[in-house]
């Protein structure tokens, strides 16, 4: 009998220890960040594609539209979500680019919470505002000779990785809104890969405009896809224009697809 009570409370005391000692797994409180880059080419696309300035308007804010439902959905006060816009270097230029780009540039970390949900409308009005300014100021003549080429090479080489976040927890996207080639002059040669970790960048570039003819769509996304690659990119989309409501489509769906994975 004795040792029968000694058994029981053995069995116990174990039974015990586990209840006290074992420790639930700790939920990871810190919410995925959403970083969203939007990178312009303001050359002479603007006036020699139709209507491209209020094309170009209309992506960039789907793309504000979908940075606010992901702020939402952290219900405002967990985000860490940020969108920038930010402009291609171009040669001969007049525009205020650092101002505008200070102006389009929103990182809900440095919100109070207790503005982010009642200031939402004013935040966005204000951007699409300074959008609007922005198009209105870049498309300074109708001539195509008067316009520079948007250097995409310089921008990697130089300023993507003051953009990029290095954050682990981070879903990186860089929308490069642009006709074609990622260097001035379209000569390949310039095109040599940046030295700097972007493996985890998604790259979407949106309204390419190849020529129809001499199928030049296929060269470009060979020179990109080659350029990428040397860089260690593993994510990218090319997106050829057509009709706008396609590209938001698929746009909408490379973001859900992304932080599904």
């Amino acid at each position: 009998m004795k040792k029968q009570y000694i058994i029981w409370s053995i069995l116990a005391f174990v039974m015990l220890s586990s209840c006290k000692f074992a420790q639930p797994e700790r939920e990871n409180k810190m919410s995925t960040k959403h970083n969203y880059i939007v990178l312009l080419d303001l050359s002479d696309r603007l006036i020699v594609q139709e209507n491209q300035p209020n094309r170009d308007k209309e992506i960039i804010k789907f793309i504000y539209r979908l940075f606010e439902e992901k702020v939402r959905s952290e219900l405002y006060v967990r985000s860490r979500d940020e969108i920038k816009v930010v402009i291609a270097p171009q040669r001969g230029t007049d525009l205020s680019t650092n101002l505008f780009e200070d102006r389009l540039f929103i990182n809900m970390e440095n919100i109070r919470n207790i503005y982010r949900r009642p200031n939402e409308e004013e935040r966005r009005q204000k951007f699409y505002a300074n959008l609007d300014t922005l198009y209105d100021e870049a498309v300074f003549s109708n001539t195509p000779d008067d316009y520079y080429g948007a250097d995409i090479w310089k921008y990697f080489y130089e300023d993507l990785k003051a953009d990029y976040s290095e954050d682990t927890l981070t879903d990186n996207f860089l929308f490069i809104l642009t006709d074609g080639y990622p260097v001035v002059g379209n000569d390949p040669t310039k095109l040599k890969p940046v030295k700097q970790d972007f493996s985890d960048l998604h790259i979407v570039l949106v309204e390419g405009a190849p020529r129809e003819e001499d199928l030049e769509w296929d060269r470009v996304q060979e020179l990109w896809t080659k350029w990428f690659e040397d860089m260690n990119i593993k994510d990218y989309t090319f997106i050829k224009r057509r009709a706008i409501s396609k590209e938001k489509e698929e746009i909408k769906e490379i973001i859900g697809m992304d932080n599904d994975k």
